[in-house]
């Protein structure tokens, strides 16, 4: 994981998009298991900004479901950057994707790279655009031997939902996958 001091490697960059998105998905169980609450709303948070600061005033409106509804903001985020970190890596290591010659991490990469595309416009209501070139199937292995199709035959348009991609377990582990890959 990257720390703001040291090198950054691209393993470090593709590790610490896991790692942001495995703490989004760990703040989301806290939340719905109530360990985390609306109260966190109630008190005031000082942000230290290398400036004069800011100051987040208490919010004593917001309710559960605003916590809930910006967890899964978080989420979306955290999604976003971990396929913009992969595809973004993946071409520093590799090249262009259009020059790949491993089948599979091409196919990798078409994935990645159709995910970040589809929260380029919208990150908070992200939406498949695959161009008809990319309207095939892609199937994937990963070096533990998982495995997955990624299929944007009939993608384009549809909101992006977890199992398009081979749910979020599968995500993690094509990103720890792509850590080693890129290593």
């Amino acid at each position: 994981m990257n720390s703001p001091v040291g090198s950054e490697t691209p393993q470090k960059k593709i590790s610490t998009a896991e790692a942001g998105l495995g703490l989004a998905l760990r703040i989301n169980a806290e939340v719905l298991a109530g360990r985390i609450d609306k109260s966190i709303y109630q008190r005031v948070i000082r942000i230290v900004t290398g400036s004069s600061g800011l100051v987040l005033p208490p919010y004593p409106a917001a309710t559960q479901e605003d916590l809930i509804d910006g967890i899964y903001n978080f989420i979306q985020l955290a999604l976003s950057a971990s396929a913009l970190t992969t595809d973004e890596t993946l071409d520093e290591v590799f090249g262009e994707l259009a020059k790949e010659t491993d089948n599979n991490r091409s196919n990798i990469r078409v994935m990645a790279k159709q995910l970040r595309n589809a929260f380029a416009h919208n990150p908070w209501r992200p939406k498949w655009q695959i161009y008809p070139k990319y309207r095939a199937v892609f199937p994937i292995t990963l070096d533990d031997g998982s495995q997955f199709s990624f299929d944007a035959t009939s993608l384009d348009g549809d909101g992006v939902k977890p199992e398009h991609v081979g749910g979020i377990e599968f995500w993690i582990k094509l990103l720890q996958h792509c850590a080693r890959d890129v290593a």
